[in-house]
């Protein structure tokens, strides 16, 4: 078969033009021009196969990330697998919301500290520590599983993030109190009973990256009741929300002493993204 062949009828057969373009392109190493430029080339036994199989996992649901073994976040291609949760635009928002501070920080100061906690693929540091190269960035992951990753993908785009691997509620004890500027997360948010009702491309992402507990708030107050502390004066907590968590999580860190408390819509008009100040009493 052409290329031009097997890709229309890899995008009738997924309904997915797009996603048809990311596996012949997976597959033959061929780019987006290439593979509009030679459409009447034909694909080799082995490369047909290897479509065929990819495309029938993708009808059963699994990930086209997965298959292909890498997204594209903020301009930044990261490698993702089983095991590690999907980079996904909604988080654009919650970095988006954090930089007007950052920049006023490094005019201030010209340097500052930042940890991302329950980092997976680690798009949030390594976006952050492009953006500002001069900040410490530390990482923070718990998963066996989402950790090579993390550190593939650090090594390969901002190799002087300072990873950690361990549990968010032990590894606070390793900082000082009033050390970090910012702290950011996108943790675990979905309530336990809702994981099984997720769409069928969730179910093979890690329940460890989605399971936020009973009422999908369990990371939520783990975070500010630990970490809060680790915050400078004025240093600024974000984390990332699921659908109608903006007033629950409010409520918590507005109980602990945060100020200034905003939120940030999404696309969808969700509160998607959560920031406030931290002033020590």
């Amino acid at each position: 078969m052409t290329v031009n062949m097997i890709k229309r009828s890899l995008a009738e057969r997924l309904g997915n033009m797009e996603e048809a373009k990311s596996i012949i392109e997976y597959v033959t190493g061929f780019d987006r021009m290439e593979i509009q430029l030679k459409q009447d080339i034909r694909l080799t036994k082995v490369e047909e196969e290897k479509i065929e199989e990819l495309a029938q996992k993708r009808e059963q649901g699994y990930p086209l990330q997965y298959l292909i073994g890498k997204w594209t976040f903020m301009d930044n291609d990261y490698y993702v697998g089983e095991g590690v949760l999907i980079p996904r635009d909604d988080t654009e928002v919650l970095i988006r919301s954090v930089l007007p501070y950052l920049q006023s920080i490094m005019r201030k100061k010209g340097e500052m500290k930042i940890i991302d906690l329950c980092s997976g693929s680690g798009i949030i540091p390594i976006t952050l520590k492009k953006m500002f190269p001069y900040t410490e960035m530390h990482s923070l992951e718990l998963s066996e599983k989402a950790i090579p990753y993390l550190k593939k993908n650090i090594n390969n785009l901002a190799p002087s993030i300072i990873l950690h691997q361990g549990d968010l509620n032990d590894l606070c004890n390793i900082f000082e109190n009033n050390y970090f500027d910012l702290i950011i997360s996108n943790p675990p948010y979905i309530r336990c009973d809702e994981l099984p009702s997720l769409q069928k491309e969730v179910q093979f992402e890690p329940k460890m990256a989605l399971d936020g507990g009973n009422d999908g708030l369990v990371f939520y107050r783990s975070i500010i009741e630990k970490w809060s502390a680790k915050l400078k004066n004025g240093g600024m907590l974000a984390m990332e929300l699921g659908e109608n968590q903006f007033e629950s999580v409010h409520r918590l860190m507005d109980e602990k002493g945060f100020t200034n408390i905003k939120g940030y819509l999404d696309l969808g008009n969700i509160q998607r993204a959560i920031n406030g100040t931290f002033l020590l009493q």
